[in-house]
Formats: structure tokens, sequence, C-alpha cells
């Protein structure tokens, strides 16, 4: 009876020296903690395919006269929102503009918002370098867009009017108190009554980065800004990497908080943020 304890314990170091001969070899220490990354991935040939072949079916099958423009609009809003998940390689791009322009002859009508679609395609996602902005700020004064450059930035395209905006205000006040000393900017395309209003509501909602002042056109319209960025609705969310190209596109809420945190940790790697 004296003996077993001592046997019991031969055989579990015996044991564990079988089972994991790793452990005996390596030095003693912590293993790196897994990382939980987003990504906005290569699409494949055949999900390009599909895309293209359900924009198709979908214009085909409008055939209310009347209805068909605000249909046309709305399909190809979603066919780009589903482009700017993932990222298209030179021969996908090239086969999904060629695409375009042959819907932009067959439907003179859309042209214009299928021109809208194709600068999209070429300029506006995940991997594209963001094109600048340069308009006046809520009070006036001149900025642009890659003066931030050399930092993490999420472009919010906001309205006054939106509600789905405002609730992403305790996302951007913790976004603006956690990096607040990190190579990070929030800035944002405001549009609305009037930029005194924006002002103050941003100032109601403790909201202290920088926005533009994106005025609409007289008939109601989308100001220049988004107009050139294509916005059909609000919020629009671009989060660029330290070079100025577009990693992600409307991330939100938690999603939105984990992306800023990568690419702030890219730009930092010898520290991590949060812990």
């Amino acid at each position: 009876m004296s003996h077993r304890p001592a046997i019991h314990i031969l055989l579990t170091t015996a044991a564990l020296a079988c089972a994991t001969p790793a452990f005996a070899q390596d030095p003693i220490g912590f293993f790196e903690r897994p990382v939980f990354a987003i990504e906005a991935n290569q699409f494949s040939d055949r999900e390009v395919s599909g895309l293209l072949t359900t924009l198709d079916a979908l214009l085909a099958d409008e055939k209310d006269a009347a209805a068909q423009r605000a249909a046309t609009d709305r399909h190809l809003a979603d066919f780009v929102r589903q482009l700017q998940r993932g990222r298209l390689a030179p021969a996908q791009e090239l086969r999904v503009t060629r695409h375009l322009d042959a819907l932009a002859i067959a439907r003179p009508a859309d042209s214009a918002t299928i021109t809208g679609v194709r600068r999209m395609v070429t300029t506006l996602l995940p991997g594209k370098v963001a094109p600048d902005i340069v308009g006046p700020d809520l009070d006036g004064q001149p900025f642009r867009l890659s003066e931030h450059r050399g930092k993490v930035v999420v472009l919010l395209f906001s309205a006054e009017w939106c509600g789905i905006c405002r609730t992403l205000n305790p996302y951007e006040r913790l976004m603006q108190d956690l990096y607040k000393n990190w190579p990070f900017s929030i800035l944002s395309v405001e549009t609305g009554s009037s930029p005194a209003v924006m002002k103050e509501r941003k100032a109601q909602e403790s909201l202290r980065y920088r926005s533009w002042w994106d005025a609409r056109s007289d008939s109601g319209g989308r100001g220049s800004i988004a107009s050139a960025w294509n916005v059909a609705g609000y919020p629009a969310i671009y989060v660029l990497d330290g070079q100025g190209v577009i990693r992600f596109v409307d991330v939100r809420y938690e999603d939105l908080l984990k992306a800023v945190r990568q690419l702030v940790n890219e730009r930092t790697p010898t520290a991590t943020v949060g812990g």
C-alpha cells in the first residue's frame, strides 16, 4: 500500500511525457492570445456570378412601369451593398463593370443610377484608397479627409432625421474616449436643417469629433459629398486604415468596435489597446 502513491506518480508522469512531449522541450511561457479578426473576404467567381444573376433577375421582374424606377434604384443599391461586404479581384471588378456598362446601354432611363453604382465599384469597395473629401465643417472652416492619413478613421454619413444614426452615438462616445491618445479619428458628414442644429445635437450627445456640413440641394436631394460617395441611405459607414484604404463598410455597433480595435492594433503592433 505504501508504494502505490509513488507508482501512481510515476505512471502519471510517464503518461504525460508520452502524451505531450513538446512540453518537455519548449521553454516555459504563455501562449499568444487567439486573434478573432473580422475580414472583408475575397469573393469567389461563383459568388460574383450569383450576385450578377440575382441583379438581372430582380431588374427583369419589375413589371409596373410606375414603380420600376424606384425598384431599380433599390435593387442596384442592394447589389453594391453586397459587393461592399468583401473584396473583388481585378478580373472580377472588370467583369462587374462591364456588366453594369451593358445594363446602362440596355436601360438608358436608369443610366445615371447605374453610373453611380459603377463608380462605387471602382472607388468605394474594400481595398480601395478612399477618395478625398474637401469641404466646410459645421463652423464653416475647410478641412480634408486626407489630413487624417496615418490614422485609423471611422467616416460616418449621418442625417438629422436618421434615427438609426443616433443609436450609434454611445459607440462613438466610447471610441472617442478609448482611442483619444491613439492614431484614430472619427469624422462625419452631416446633413439636415442647418449646421447650427447639427452642432447643437452633437454637443448634447458629447460628440467631439469634427464634421463636414453637406448642404442638400434646393430640391431636397443629397449634398455634394453624399452624392460623390453615392450614399443611398443613412447611416453609411466606412472604416479606413492608416494608409487611407477602405477596410470595412457599414459595420455597426459591436462589429464597428471590433473593426476599429483591429486596425488600431495593426498601427501599433507593440501595444494592445484595451488589454
